[in-house]
């Protein structure tokens, strides 16, 4: 029982080497979540174990990316935007290969199925198919599904629906074996209908179609928080962890509903936001100690 932590989004300004020394110290974090940027990725940070994994988020660089270029993205009609996707990706690839190179094992890469407005499902198998043509030895390539366009008002993200990256998945098996799956976070399941009963009919979806290859959990809120507006995406703690917002809609319960749905799944993990300022190295870690024993209570086997 072991998982996988976005310590990025909790690590301090200063004093990052000790931190991950501290983090360290919890049993049952078995490896990292790194995120990579708009035009490159982080080394591995000072401090943490060499024998810790890593999985490679796509996520930070795709939202920049998109910034600049509106039709950035795997998923774009745009044939421009979609070869400069590519190229991102292909960043990816060689950060992949450096760190492996460096003895790290990599376990999988999470990408995302852009941009907002304009995303297709065709294009998105297209350049899934292309990507996995290239060389990634075990790692797995895995999609994170994001908040999908909403009837009313602006989305978050606003990328492909969710069953559309179930079916472009599916359409992968026969040349990807288990070498792709879908990635679950609490928070952009939730966030896409505003209810908290849609993350748990994702994990289910994903687990019939046989596509579900992980779950991550971040929470979100209804209400304006110090993390920013309403239903922002920005890996809230939930409501158990010391000093997380009271309207942080992620619970212990939720967290337990959602892991029995899981089931047995290759990757489990987390990743909540903490401050910047103001938390010393020892309460960053004591909080994301709080949120692995809510994770792995009562994880399967």
């Amino acid at each position: 029982m072991s998982l996988i932590v976005g310590a990025y989004a909790a690590h301090p300004d200063e004093l990052r080497q000790q931190f991950y020394q501290a983090l360290a110290g919890i049993p049952s974090v078995r490896g990292l979540e790194l995120p990579y940027g708009p035009y490159g990725g982080v080394r591995w940070p000072a401090g943490a174990p060499g024998n810790w994994s890593a999985v490679v988020t796509a996520i930070p660089g795709t939202m920049q990316r998109l910034k600049a270029s509106p039709t950035f993205g795997l998923a774009s009609g745009d044939a421009a935007g979609r070869t400069e996707a590519l190229h991102f990706v292909a960043g990816i690839h060689a950060l992949v290969l450096q760190l492996k190179k460096e003895g790290r094992e990599v376990e999988a890469v999470e990408l995302h199925s852009a941009p907002y407005p304009g995303a297709d499902p065709s294009r998105f198998a297209e350049s899934l198919k292309q990507v996995l043509e290239w060389e990634w030895g075990a790692t797995r390539l895995l999609v994170e599904h994001c908040d999908a366009p909403r009837p009313e008002g602006t989305p978050e993200k606003g990328f492909l629906p969710f069953g559309e990256e179930v079916d472009v998945l599916r359409s992968l098996r026969e040349q990807a074996g288990g070498r792709v799956g879908l990635v679950i976070n609490w928070a952009r399941s939730v966030i896409e209908t505003r209810d908290r009963g849609t993350a748990v009919e994702h994990i289910a979806h994903a687990r019939e179609a046989g596509v579900l290859a992980g779950l991550i959990f971040s929470g979100c809120s209804p209400e304006e928080t110090e993390f920013g507006y309403p239903w922002i995406d920005a890996h809230l703690p939930p409501v158990e962890v010391e000093g997380a917002p009271s309207s942080s809609l992620l619970n212990r319960a939720e967290i337990s509903r959602c892991n029995k749905a899981a089931g047995n799944v290759p990757m489990h993990g987390f990743k909540i936001g903490l401050p910047r300022q103001g938390l010393s190295v020892e309460e960053r870690v004591e909080r994301l100690r709080q949120m692995c024993a809510l994770v792995e209570g009562d994880l399967p086997g």
